[in-house]
C-alpha cells in the first residue's frame, strides 16, 4: 500500500473516531467541567474557564492533526485540499452535534477547527521549507 494512501486511511478513520467521540454524552462541556471541578477542587467559575480554554485546545489540537493526516495522503495542493477538507468535515462534524442530545453545534467551533488546521498546515511549510 502506498505511503499516501495510509495517510488517507488515517484521516477517514480519525473522522470516524471525532464522529463517534462527539456523539458520546462523556465528551459534553458538562461533563468535562464536573471532571474539571472533581479532579482540581476548583470554584465553578474557575473551572468553567479552564473547561472552556481546554475544549478549544482540543478543537485546534484535534483538527490540526486531521489536516496533518489529510496533507500527507494527498498529492497536489495539499495545503489548500487539506484545509478544505479539514474545515468541511468540522463544519459537518458540528451540525451532526446538533441530533444529539445534551450537545450544540457552533459556527464557532468550526473555526476554532479551520484555524487548528491552518496553524497544523503552516508549521509544516515552515519545516519543510527549511529543509
Amino acid at each position: 500500500m502506498k505511503k499516501k494512501h495510509i495517510w488517507l486511511t488515517a484521516a477517514i478513520a480519525y473522522c470516524i473516531a471525532i464522529f463517534i467521540t462527539t456523539a458520546s454524552p462523556a465528551s459534553t462541556g458538562g461533563n468535562t467541567l464536573s471532571i474539571i471541578v472533581d479532579i482540581f477542587h476548583l470554584s465553578e467559575e474557575q473551572a468553567r474557564m479552564i473547561n472552556v480554554i481546554l475544549r478549544k485546545l482540543v478543537h485546534l489540537s484535534a483538527f490540526g492533526l486531521l489536516a496533518v493526516c489529510f496533507y500527507n495522503g494527498l498529492e497536489r495542493r495539499r495545503v489548500l485540499f487539506a484545509w478544505m477538507y479539514t474545515t468541511a468535515y468540522a463544519a459537518t462534524d458540528e451540525f451532526h452535534q446538533t441530533f444529539i442530545p445534551d450537545r450544540t453545534g457552533s459556527i464557532v467551533d468550526v473555526g476554532i477547527d479551520s484555524i487548528g488546521a491552518l496553524i497544523a498546515l503552516i508549521i509544516i511549510k515552515m519545516v519543510t521549507t527549511r529543509k
